[in-house]
């Protein structure tokens, strides 16, 4: 059966630079006057241009290059195609980047990609979308990208789009029930491909910041990353609700241990008084390492003993530095990586307690109570928390909600208001509907639902 592939064009003058024709033109001349040519290159710093004559959509605009060999002088444009129709005076002229697209297909979604087409195919500027009709394939996936005809250079491949179509749950389905329920469709001013993302995720923050928590964005038993001997922190997903406090977090746990108990931060800075941390600026390697440099050695004693992935490493600081360190005994294994915390005075363990924050550079963290010791190395570290609305990647991302269709009469309505200048009213059917289907959907959340307490005990009893 054959596969109908529709390329976006209403991105190509978005944000570009454009000018005016100054005059009438008529169809077969090779050149244009223009109000500036301000943006327009010589052959000195590139071999021409492409431009668009005219708005996208209408019947006789066009995509044309720009001479290469000549610059412009004045007001006055060479063409290196003629033009095909005639154009009044204060026609709009965009500078675009693209005149040509290309499709390949794919098995797999990070598979390879094999070309469809003997050559890329012109770019119609009379459509909103440029269509290529497919009858070779009947599974995988297919990618778009444009492509230039001055410096045969192409754009990044566009987001995988399915054989068979977007799921329902995807974020283009959800826009598309909206737009066809209207009778609508996109255009390059109002009812933006961009707009509606922006109303989507207005409306799932809606939802996702009523009362409660939403339970289908509770996860359990994440893999976070794995313990490493000495370390006292790993970095927070970014993923989790308000990542820089433990207000989402529901458990902390190094392989099948006990969760850690939260506290606060001021409490954690009691258990780490009188340790001096930081980290290996260089590796050290036993027998060979004659110093031990530090990030930043400055609360380390004169003589510390400097701890390091389970070693002990006598040190004496080196005159007149703050950070170096000349070794006076080796420690037990055979070396330690850069980048290795380094303490002073701590004991190894295991962690039993863990705060939450956020460094200067905005990196969010779990911390332990104390280093995590060398019997625990390379254990899985598992989180328990609550997961925001992660950003939008593509057209096919696939919402987590359990009735994505909720969002379709908020969309509805905002394409509305956005047509009739904002004056749609709040009392519209659609965006009543919305409010009706939002509170359906928190409600559903907690049928059924029952709570059972759990002691938390032991696994061993007394006989």
């Amino acid at each position: 059966m054959p596969k109908t592939i529709y390329v976006n064009n209403s991105i190509l003058p978005k944000d570009k630079k454009f000018t005016f024709l100054t005059g009438d033109v008529v169809a077969g001349v090779a050149s244009i006057g223009v109000q500036s040519t301000i943006g327009f290159h010589s052959l000195s710093t590139s071999s021409g241009q492409i431009v668009l004559i005219g708005e996208l959509g209408q019947e006789r605009s066009e995509i044309l290059r720009t001479e290469k060999d000549t610059a412009p002088t004045g007001t006055g444009i060479g063409l290196e195609d003629i033009l095909r129709f005639d154009h009044p005076q204060d026609t709009k002229i965009y500078i675009i980047d693209w005149n040509r697209f290309e499709v390949q297909h794919a098995v797999t979604v990070s598979g390879t990609k094999t070309t469809l087409m003997a050559y890329p195919e012109y770019l119609q500027a009379d459509q909103l979308e440029s269509i290529y009709r497919d009858t070779t394939k009947t599974s995988g996936y297919y990618f778009i990208r444009f492509n230039e005809t001055i410096g045969s250079t192409n754009s990044d491949f566009s987001d995988a789009i399915p054989y068979g179509g977007f799921a329902d749950n995807t974020v283009h389905a959800v826009k598309q029930r909206a737009l066809e329920q209207l009778n609508e469709k996109y255009d390059d001013e109002l009812i933006t491909d961009e707009y509606l993302n922006r109303c989507l995720w207005e409306a799932r923050r809606e939802y996702h910041q009523a009362p409660g928590k939403r339970p289908f964005r509770r996860r359990y038993n994440y893999d976070i990353g794995n313990a490493l001997t000495g370390s006292f922190r790993i970095e927070l997903p970014l993923w989790v609700e308000k990542p820089w406090t433990a207000e989402n977090i529901y458990g902390v746990r190094i392989g099948t241990e006990a969760n850690m108990e939260h506290y606060g931060k001021k409490e954690w800075d009691f258990d780490w008084r009188n340790i001096p941390r930081s980290y290996l600026d260089h590796a050290y390697t036993r027998g060979t390492s004659t110093s031990i440099w530090l990030a930043n050695g400055r609360d380390f004693s004169g003589s510390p003993t400097i701890q390091v992935e389970g070693m002990n490493i006598g040190c004496t600081r080196i005159t007149g530095s703050q950070n170096s360190f000349t070794i006076t005994s080796h420690g037990s294994y055979p070396s330690a990586s850069a980048g290795s915390d380094a303490y002073e005075n701590v004991s190894w363990g295991l962690p039993n307690k863990f705060t939450v924050f956020a460094e200067p550079d905005g990196s969010a963290y779990i911390y332990f109570n104390r280093p995590i010791d060398t019997a625990y190395i390379n254990q899985n570290i598992y989180l328990d928390a609550y997961m925001g609305i992660l950003a939008r990647d593509s057209d096919a991302d696939e919402l987590d909600e359990p009735n994505p269709d909720i969002y379709t009469p908020y969309l509805k309505y905002k394409i509305k208001n956005k047509k009739a200048n904002g004056t749609i009213p709040l009392t519209d059917p659609d965006y009543l509907e919305w409010l009706k289907r939002k509170q359906e959907a928190l409600n559903n959340e907690y049928l059924g639902v029952d709570i059972n307490f759990v002691p938390d005990l032991p696994n061993e009893f007394p006989s």
